[in-house]
């Protein structure tokens, strides 16, 4: 294997470096002051200065430091919980409009990025879920029946023995393909959005932290690194990068890292042996791995639950280097070139929330599903701040709710890391397999 010391940034930011500092001046007062500059606060600044707002976008580092550019740029229709599991808990009615929001999302991000003309990388090749026991192969059996004859979703079951025409491992029981599912390049993604917010009229300020805020008779004053501004409406988009001066909403998602590495550069050739389709890859373990080519096809791009509480950098790259080579022999000789993190944040009912809560508006909880999903409930915030009907959401009414014995600090987050390995085991064990 050769050698060389990973690069702790994360590879998308080759493509799309971070914004440098800037003494862009702060306006004195705003309609709307938006913070977090990751997909769904810029698609809300978007919508909101095409409407004719006055709009602040604050940012704690650069625009999109937190984890829009740095996911695994898979782009779908979905949420965390399966389509089966939405009826379990909410009923037939109410899962079908969460499946058909989340398929409008997709469609929102699609033509937003072909709207304004950016170069996202989008490539829509589909993305195949892998089915780790033949427990999950055949929930995903039931899961397409219901998906194609209930909403209409392009779905595929592979079975085990044609798996090796989409991917070079056998390490699966089978397979469900969404054909509608794409992947892109999650920097370059939030760098077209928040050129086309700045296009739009709206502030964007980074390195400039919200440090409080007040109620006031005509909105909010709020204090930030680089001064006081006055906003009419206050708008919170910082999803997995929540915290003070928010601990209201910061106790109702939790962050949780996710590590990613890329592999140095193997051609084109060797990548497509690997993954003769193209797709973007996820699976049914615990562990969540999740993988793809980069966009030039040159490297294997994966990312999964090295830990669920921050670990060093160095150790969660062995442990997904681990992983990749389980998945890939093949690759035994081949080294990191990137390993990075960035935070999911996570919910209690495993939905995102949107909506109103102490004069806040709000838009949080990606879930692990956010490329498609923040993007679109940015752009229906926005909507029902404008007192647009169309910013109502399937998830409006679904319990937004604080975690128990949780400030905004996770303490609890290294016992998670030993429950979920542990189930992932019990299932090996109990399968055999």
């Amino acid at each position: 294997m050769s050698q060389s010391v990973p690069n702790h940034d994360p590879y998308w930011w080759e493509a799309a470096p971070r914004e440098p500092k800037s003494d862009i001046a702060l306006p004195a007062k705003v309609d709307v002051l938006v913070v977090g500059a990751g997909y769904a606060g810029l698609s809300a600044a978007l919508t909101l200065a095409r409407a004719g707002r006055s709009v602040l976008v604050c940012e704690a580092g650069p625009p999109g430091f937190g984890a829009s550019s740095r996911s695994g740029g898979m782009i779908g229709h979905g949420h965390r919980l399966s389509y089966s599991g939405l009826i379990e808990r909410y009923g037939e009615t109410t899962a079908k409009a969460m499946i058909l929001e989340g398929m409008a999302s997709l469609d929102y991000a699609k033509s937003l990025i072909a709207e304004t003309g950016m170069d996202a990388g989008l490539r829509p090749v589909g993305r195949l879920r892998g089915a780790w026991t033949t427990a999950d192969y055949d929930t995903m059996g039931r899961e397409a029946d219901l998906l194609r004859r209930n909403v209409g979703l392009e779905v595929d079951v592979v079975q085990k023995g044609d798996m090796r025409r989409e991917i070079s491992t056998d390490a699966y029981q089978g397979g469900l393909i969404f054909h509608s599912h794409a992947g892109l390049h999650p920097a370059l993604f939030q760098q077209g959005l928040l050129a086309a917010a700045r296009k739009a009229g709206a502030v964007v300020a980074g390195h400039c932290a919200v440090e409080g805020w007040t109620r006031e008779a005509d909105g909010f004053g709020v204090a930030t690194q680089r001064g006081a501004v006055k906003a009419g409406e206050l708008v919170v988009t910082t999803n997995g990068y929540s915290g003070r001066p928010f601990v209201p909403l910061a106790r109702r998602v939790v962050p949780i890292p996710s590590y990613l590495i890329a592999t140095e550069e193997l051609g084109e050739n060797r990548v497509r042996e690997l993954i003769p389709s193209l797709r973007m890859i996820v699976e049914t373990r615990e562990k969540h791995l999740y993988y793809r080519p980069s966009p030039d096809q040159k490297r294997i791009v994966l990312g999964g639950r090295a830990a669920l509480h921050p670990i060093d950098l160095d150790n969660a790259g062995a442990r997904l280097r681990r992983e990749l080579v389980a998945l890939f022999p093949s690759l035994s000789d081949v080294a990191i070139s990137h390993v990075w993190t960035g935070n999911v944040a996570m919910t209690r009912s495993d939905l995102p929330g949107i909506g109103q809560r102490e004069g806040l508006w709000y838009a949080l909880g990606c879930n692990g599903s956010g490329v498609a999903l923040m993007p679109y409930l940015g752009h229906r915030l926005a909507q029902k701040i404008l007192g647009e009907p169309e910013g109502r959401t399937a998830f409006d009414d679904i319990p937004f709710t604080a975690v128990p014995f949780y400030d905004g600090r996770p303490w609890f987050l290294p016992f998670m890391t030993l429950a979920f390995r542990a189930r992932d085991l019990w299932r090996e064990i109990r399968t055999g397999q």
